[in-house]
This record gives C-alpha cells, sequence and structure tokens, in this order.
C-alpha cells in the first residue's frame, strides 16, 4: 500500500500476504470481526433489496391503478356523461366534458386523472364558480380510489372522510348514472 506522508514523499507499508484461495489475510480482523460483519451486511443487502421490491411492486399498482381508471372512464363514464349531454343538448342546455390525465409534477404537485361533466341550464349564464356546475369523477392514486365531486360541500370526502370515494370496482354504469341525475336535478334547481 503506498501513501503520501503529508511532506510530499511516498511511503509505504507491506500488503498483508495472501492466503490460499485468493483471500489476504488480515491478522487485525479476527474471524468474529468478519463473519459478524459479512452478516450484517448481508442483512442489510436483503432488507434493501426487499425495499426495492416494494417500491417498484407499488409503483407497477399505482401505474396499474391509472390504466384501469383510464379504461373505466372510457368504456364506462364518459358514454354516460355523453348520453346525458345528448338529452340535455336536445332541451337547449349546454355542457362540455373534459378529460384530464394523471401527472406528476416535478416540484412534487399532482394533478389527478379525472372527467368532469360541466352544465349550463339554458337561459342561464355560466356560474361563477365553474365547480358548481360541474360533475367530476377524479382518482385519488395515494389511496387507489376515485372521487365523485358534484361542487357540494357536502361531498368533499379527503382525509377526514371517505365520502364521495369509491374503489374502482364500485364505479358502475348505474352509479354514474345516479350521479349524473342527482348533479342534473340541482343545477336546473338552482
Amino acid at each position: 500500500m503506498v501513501w503520501e506522508d503529508g511532506g510530499g514523499n511516498l511511503a509505504s507499508y507491506p500488503l498483508p500476504p495472501v492466503r490460499e484461495g485468493g483471500m489476504a489475510h488480515n491478522g487485525a480482523m479476527g474471524n468474529h470481526m468478519r463473519e459478524t460483519l459479512t452478516r450484517l451486511l448481508d442483512e442489510y443487502d436483503a432488507r434493501r433489496r426487499a425495499e426495492s421490491e416494494r417500491e417498484k411492486r407499488a409503483k407497477d399498482d399505482e401505474a396499474q391503478f391509472l390504466r384501469d381508471f383510464a379504461e373505466l372512464r372510457r368504456g364506462v363514464i364518459r358514454p354516460v356523461f355523453a348520453a346525458a349531454g345528448a338529452l340535455l343538448e336536445e332541451r337547449g342546455h349546454r355542457y362540455s366534458i373534459s378529460e384530464q390525465e394523471f401527472v406528476a409534477g416535478a416540484a412534487g404537485g399532482i394533478c389527478e386523472a379525472g372527467i368532469s361533466m360541466r352544465v349550463v341550464a339554458s337561459g342561464t349564464k355560466a356560474p361563477l364558480h365553474e365547480d358548481q356546475h360541474t360533475l367530476s369523477i377524479v382518482t385519488r392514486h395515494y389511496n387507489r380510489t376515485v372521487w365523485i365531486n358534484s361542487g357540494e360541500a357536502s361531498n368533499a370526502g379527503g382525509m377526514a372522510g371517505a365520502k364521495g370515494a369509491y374503489g374502482l370496482e364500485r364505479i358502475t354504469p348505474q352509479l354514474v348514472e345516479d350521479e349524473v341525475v342527482a348533479f342534473v336535478a340541482r343545477v336546473v334547481a338552482s
């Protein structure tokens, strides 16, 4: 082993002799310490691998959830919104449907995936607060649910409660139809 001694001079000491099998014998490191450190480092490596596998599984599950929601949005929610919108248009009301994909921002910001239906009743102006006449079905990727919100404070849900939050398996055409009917009833009543 060679090193600088601080004064610009190179100094050296002999390397430990190599034992049979190719490993250097270090008299300062006893077998007990080597075995203990090897065991500790093996356990550490196993924990890191398990953690890495858990993280990968979580990311895979999240990606699958978002794919499942996209399919649900395309095959169940949008057709119900479109059918209701066509009926509303026949009666002189206006509607629009907008969709948003999930986006994870660079600064940690998240934009959840979702679909929204906005309705403006005939003979009225668009409301000042757009969410008052908007029915939204939006992912909550962190707990693998979707949130149905029609702009009512009582449907806030969130961390304090699960009102309005559903697992994907509970989002059926009938549920979406019921939500649309209740939403349109509130819009035309106001």
